[in-house]
This record gives C-alpha cells, structure tokens and sequence, in this order.
C-alpha cells in the first residue's frame, strides 16, 4: 500500500528546482550548467559584478507544418529581423511568470486524469531589458546562428512578499541565448550577480528559464493567417518532459504577427524508482508508473518581428500526470506555469 504524502508547494534551494513526487525519487536534476551571459558590453552603462561561467547548447526543436493557412496571396516567410530591421534602443518589457505545484494521493480508480484549468500559484514579474545583436561565431559544438538575444533583470516583483528581500538580491541578472531567425535557440546563458543569495538566484533562474522553454519558433515555409504547427521539444526541470507547443496565426499586419498557443507536456519517463522516502521502506526498489499525462491550456500572444520578446500576451497550461505503484493509491501531480507579457 502507497502511503500518504501531504500536498506540497514546489521548492527550490540552491539554485535547484524540486518538485515532491511522492515515493520517487527524492531528486530529479534541474537543468545543470544554465549559466553565465557573457553579453557585458550591450549592458555598459550597468556595473554588475557577475559570475563567472560558460554556454550551454540546447537540442533542436522539430518543427511540424500542419496547415499553411490563406496564402493565396504566396504567404509570408515568418522570420525575426530584430537585428537588422529592431530599432536601435533596448526592448523594454515587464515579464510576469507564474508557478504552481499540488501533489496529492487518491485511489486509482478514483483519480480524475483531466488537468485543471489553472491552479494555485506565486507569480513573478520580472522587468527586463532585452538588446539583440549579431551572433558571434559559433564556439566547438556550438549550432551556427545569427542572432544574440542578452536580458538584464531590473527589480523583481512577487505575489508573495517573503520572496522580496531574496529577489532584489538578484537585481542584475542575466539571461542570454543564441538563436537563428525562425527562432531556434542553440545555445542558453545564466549568470547572477555575486551578491544574489542563493534563494534569489533560484527564483529568479527557475523563472527566467520558462521564456527559453517557451521559444516562438517559425517554420521555413511561407505561411498565411489560419496556418498551425507545432515544435516538439524536452523541457528540462526536476524530470525532463517532452513538451508540443503549437502556434496557430490569427493575424498578421506588418511585422505584428497574432499567434494563438496551446502547450501539451507529458514525461519522458514511462516509470520513476521509489527510493529515499521515509516510511517507504517496504516499497524500496519498486517502481511508480505513470498511468496517465494531460495538459489544460490557453494562450495568445502577440510577436513583433523587430524585437526579441513578445510585446503582448498571455500562456497558461496546467499538466497532470498521475503515478501509480502496485497498491490502490495513485499520485496525482498538478503543475501550473503562466506567462505573461507586456
């Protein structure tokens, strides 16, 4: 029989994302190595003291075209001129990310597998400035690409006050990544200020890191209003999940292109190992299944093919995923992330 786990609110320390599952295990990596942004000359009028660190390359997305839509007119190659076609000032943009969590034990055959619509969540609002730039020549094992995109974090906000003093600590963090004109990033880059406490460097990397999982990526063919595909990618967090995020144009007019979202996840890994739960230990060596994945979601946003980030909008998907061992209990998963822009 699979005991009983209290609900639990996501926590991070560290530097570290951890999500309670329940008997698995007791950790599942957050994505190691999301490090420094090297970009310090398009930020010259700042005077951070930052970390050190390197690179990280990210796997390619697959891009599938489902329909082209209305190109009666021959379409349009969607693509970002941010570099060649941006106006000369930084994107000034107000960020806002939501994060929810809720773990709960039922009997299997008792467990609703629809997600719900949304869930219990603290948000984040992260003022950020974003300078695009060419990309310097790819380094070994870099991906080529044409485009620099380096945010700064300005002063964070929150839902939840407690979480102030740690994200003002964090003033002066740097997101940074390397991506081609459809939108494909190759390579992530994470550095915090020396002063950060670990708390806020958390925070605000856990946080940061949901725009890198969220690309808008274009497909090479001429496309129309009414056009849909879909990027298929791995989401690396405390277990890394294959997520389908498809992007239908409602509009277009000019470099403004109005895209509706849907975002579906489901794990990678068809089994977790139950080990290292106290109380758990007749269940040691055994394994939770998971017995189903779904996502609720909704989504439009508003892309402006002169700038980095999209300038207005809103993504919010809620994924369930059920566990099951060899008793009659199931583990039940919902984890809520939004994000808004403006």
């Amino acid at each position: 029989m699979i005991p009983t786990q209290p609900a639990s609110r996501r926590r991070r320390v560290a530097g570290r994302t951890r999500r309670p599952i329940g008997l698995a295990a007791a950790t599942l990596a957050l994505a190691a190595g999301l490090v420094a942004c090297s970009g310090d000359d398009d930020f010259s009028e700042f005077n951070d003291t930052l970390d050190a660190a390197i690179p990280l390359p990210l796997d390619a997305p697959r891009v599938r075209v489902d329909t082209l839509g209305d190109v009666s007119d021959g379409g349009t190659v969607l693509a970002f001129r941010d570099v060649t076609d941006g106006p000369d000032a930084p994107q000034e943009a107000r960020v806002t990310v939501s994060d929810g969590f809720n773990q709960s034990v039922q009997r299997a055959d008792a467990v609703d597998p629809a997600a719900p619509a949304g869930g219990d969540v603290v948000s984040l609002t992260l003022p950020v400035t974003a300078v695009s730039s060419a990309a310097e020549a790819p380094e070994e094992d870099e991906r080529p690409a044409t485009r620099r995109v380096d945010l700064r974090l300005g002063v964070a906000e929150s839902t939840d006050l407690t979480l102030l003093e740690d994200l003002r600590s964090a003033e002066g963090f740097r997101l940074g990544w390397r991506a081609d004109d459809s939108g494909q990033i190759s390579t992530v880059e994470l550095t915090a200020p020396t002063g950060a406490s670990d708390e806020g460097r958390a925070y605000v990397e856990s946080a940061l890191t949901t725009l890198t999982s969220l690309p808008v990526v274009f497909p090479a063919e001429s496309v129309g209003v009414g056009a849909t595909w879909s990027v298929d990618s791995r989401v690396t967090g405390d277990a890394t999940l294959l997520q389908t995020t498809t992007y239908t144009v409602t509009g277009i007019e000019g470099d403004l292109v109005d895209l509706d979202v849907e975002v579906t996840q489901r794990p990678s890994m068809g089994a977790i190992p139950i080990e290292g739960v106290p109380g758990a230990e007749a269940a040691q060596g055994q394994e939770l299944r998971v017995i189903s994945s779904e996502t609720t979601s909704t989504g439009a946003i508003t892309v402006d093919l002169t700038r980095p980030l999209p300038v207005d909008g809103r993504i919010a998907y809620t994924t369930r995923v059920v566990y099951g061992g060899e008793g009659e209990a199931g583990i039940v998963q919902d984890t809520t992330t939004g994000v808004e822009f403006e």
